[in-house]
């Protein structure tokens, strides 16, 4: 038992570390921001799932007794859930399921994380966007070089203000989504491949939104539309929703090129070029899409 708090302690305070929080002067490491739950992932697989989410909640504790930053309960992660992986009669529908499950969970409980940290800096969301495009004017300010025509033109200025201002929360959203699957995946293959992980890792290629995904998705556009913080969670739900998308879109592919000569080459030309281009995005969302709506995978494994 003390064992496993000494590791947790550990972990949540590399968690902690990584994230930025404790050292916002070191903008030469804030790429690592985007592994920041990978300590709690390898703990959670590789030991036990009760010392993963112990690792996030010490981290969270340990951000927030130190910068006040309440956004810090993003990294409690429902660790406990990998167990669900441990059971016998798993397949790839099941595993598949499970995980988007577990991926849906988590955006709306990210959304649910900064709306309600937002409401505690400030309750009047008027207010609140006066604040944050306040911040971001004084950011663009200290970021910006001698003579930049932005800072000239007080109309140009303000307008990019307002625009970073509007996208912040939802794309910070997203951003955190996305540091959240990429630290589970690879989490997953260090404690594979360190002998840790007690049963298979779950194979990407089922991945798969549960029912009623798409109706959530067209809800939350239509709830976007409104004003104050309700608008607020449901962009940063969609927007999670759209990447899950997105991602259920490239599993299609995955499976797709099971087995075929060049596989490799093609699924890092898929992924390269989403992340080079970003447009690719949204044709891998509507073959996502596709996929819920038809079960193009389960159509190809009976047709073979």
């Amino acid at each position: 038992m003390a064992q496993i708090i000494l590791l947790a302690g550990l972990a949540g305070f590399a968690s902690a570390l990584l994230s930025g929080m404790l050292t916002p002067g070191m903008m030469s490491l804030a790429f690592l921001f985007l592994v920041a739950p990978l300590p709690l992932f390898i703990t959670s697989f590789g030991w036990h799932a009760l010392a993963g989410a112990l690792a996030g909640l010490l981290g969270a504790i340990l951000i927030d007794l130190t910068t006040g930053n309440r956004a810090a309960m993003a990294f409690v992660i429902p660790a406990a859930a990998e167990r669900a992986f441990a059971a016998p009669d798993r397949d790839i529908r099941r595993d598949g399921i499970v995980m988007g499950q577990l991926a849906l969970v988590m955006a709306g409980y990210l959304a649910m994380v900064i709306v309600v940290t937002s409401l505690w800096i400030e309750p009047d969301y008027a207010r609140f966007v006066t604040r944050l495009r306040e911040f971001v004017a004084d950011g663009l300010r200290v970021m910006s070089v001698p003579g930049n025509p932005a800072l000239a033109d007080p109309a140009t200025f303000n307008r990019v203000v307002e625009l970073m201002a509007s996208i912040m929360l939802p794309v910070s959203g997203l951003i955190i989504i996305v540091t959240l699957v990429m630290s589970a995946a690879f989490g997953a293959m260090v404690a594979e491949r360190s002998g840790r992980l007690s049963y298979g890792k779950p194979g990407f290629n089922g991945f798969r939104l549960p029912g009623g995904s798409l109706i959530l998705f067209g809800a939350a556009l239509l709830v976007t539309m409104w004003d104050g913080y309700m608008g607020v969670f449901a962009e940063i739900l969609a927007l999670g929703l759209g990447f899950l998308l997105m991602l259920q879109g490239l599993a299609v592919l995955h499976m797709r090129l099971a087995g075929q000569n060049g596989r490799g080459l093609l699924l890092t030309a898929a992924w390269g070029s989403i992340l080079i281009f970003g447009l690719p995005a949204l044709l891998f969302v509507g073959v996502g899409f596709a996929d819920h709506l038809l079960d193009l995978r389960n159509r190809e494994r009976a047709g073979r």
